[in-house]
């Protein structure tokens, strides 16, 4: 990592909730995101282009929006832990246990479902015609 600290490293980092867009440097910024502007292997821009941008571009209109910093941000890592003998169960073992119940109500033909529905339509005619 002594290579990295060697590096020039100029950062961005946008303090809004939107997207900015750099105009001069044809570069757009992601909300709450950082970048490094002299990062060779994502931006090929010089120390030039960005202290004018600074000084008189987009990066000095949009001074509320985007913070430059001296340094990189720290990257925090959360440290989870887990347990190594730790199992994922399979479909096979599972904790729930599926019960299928049958109720005679339910068992009907064809006929007498249509039966059935008859009658209720019949019931409901006669209820309306009554009031």
């Amino acid at each position: 990592m002594a290579h990295i600290k060697n590096t020039p490293s100029f950062w961005l980092i946008n303090v809004s909730d939107r997207d900015v867009s750099l105009a001069d440097l044809n570069l757009t910024i992601r909300a709450m995101s950082s970048v490094n502007l002299l990062d060779n292997r994502h931006y090929h821009y010089t120390v030039e282009q960005l202290t004018h941008s600074i000084a008189s571009g987009s990066i000095f209109k949009k001074r509320n929006k985007i913070i430059v910093r001296k340094i990189a941000p720290e990257v925090v890592r959360a440290n989870t832990p887990f347990l190594a003998d730790a199992t994922i169960p399979s479909r096979e073992r599972s904790v729930l246990s599926i019960k299928e119940e049958r109720y005679e109500e339910l068992e009907l033909s064809d006929a007498q479902f249509a039966e059935e529905s008859a009658n209720a339509e019949m019931e409901d005619q006669t209820q309306v015609k009554k009031r």
